[in-house]
């Protein structure tokens, strides 16, 4: 039987490996919306307006490479917008801060918005219910939707929520592998998105070189894991499988926290 997480996974964080870590909370907290949470030591937790929310992770780590403007593992993450008139408070921010949007499109009921932040990770905010396979995007009347703000979302509302990254891997035959072994499943063949949960959380994939792809994670700024939340069960039966494809994993000696590395280089945080 294939391995499968249960219903009750959920991404909790995304972790980024940052130089500059002022300008990074300055992007994310003044123009997407986080509420900076606490500072630790390098650290820098941020997350919606929901109290327990921890769903972004800036760690400086100056001593990374930079590498700026060339290909990361990162390629894209998606932000989750409740509703439209939070993305009009959401467009009207980035305007008025003049921050410059890579593009703006509307597909099928979807609008999304796109962004480099400080250090050139790819920022995806949308709202809608995105379909599978659509490939006809248009231009999106983004000056018309920030005229529709009205200020009630000056943070991210609790509703926020990341469901999708999508990696650049120079290994795609052993990444894909990896996320079946951990119950993705492709749902479209034409998109190669993988899904956990029945689409819960989306992993793409993109097979490339150069650029940080080929380089270890600690060496270099970006993606640094992504932490996913499960039942104790669910926690268990994950050091069961992962014992039993060999996979090398680490596990706490009290069985609650597993981390594993994927052929990328990308660590993975399995918490209950």
């Amino acid at each position: 039987m294939d391995f499968r997480l249960g219903e009750e996974t959920r991404v909790e964080t995304v972790a980024i490996r940052v130089k500059d870590r002022d300008a990074m909370i300055a992007f994310y907290r003044d123009i997407i919306g986080f509420t900076l949470k606490r500072e630790e030591n390098e650290l820098a937790i941020m997350g919606n307006q929901k109290a327990e929310d921890e769903s972004l992770w800036l760690e400086e780590s100056p001593r990374a490479e930079d590498f700026f403007g060339e290909q990361k593992k990162l390629q894209r993450i998606s932000l989750v917008i409740p509703t439209e008139a939070e993305l009009a408070d959401l467009a009207k921010r980035i305007r008025s801060h003049e921050y410059p949007i890579v593009d703006a499109l509307w597909d099928q009921g979807v609008m999304g918005i796109l962004l480099n932040d400080p250090e050139g990770n790819q920022i995806e905010v949308y709202y809608g219910q995105e379909k599978v396979g659509s490939q006809t995007p248009e231009p999106l009347q983004y000056e018309k939707l920030a005229k529709k703000a009205t200020g009630a979302y000056p943070k991210l509302s609790p509703e926020v929520h990341f469901d999708k990254v999508h990696l650049n891997t120079a290994q795609l035959a052993e990444e894909d592998a990896f996320l079946r072994n951990l119950g993705f499943a492709i749902k479209d063949e034409t998109t190669g998105i993988r899904v956990l949960n029945e689409g819960r959380f989306h992993v793409g994939l993109t097979a490339a070189l150069g650029g940080t792809v080929e380089l270890k994670t600690d060496d270099v700024l970006g993606l640094d894991f992504l932490k996913f939340r499960v039942s104790e069960t669910d926690l268990q039966n994950l050091i069961d499988h992962l014992q039993t494809i060999e996979w090398p994993f680490y596990a706490d000696k009290k069985q609650s926290i597993v981390t594993v590395y994927d052929p990328t280089g990308i660590e993975w945080w399995f918490t209950k």
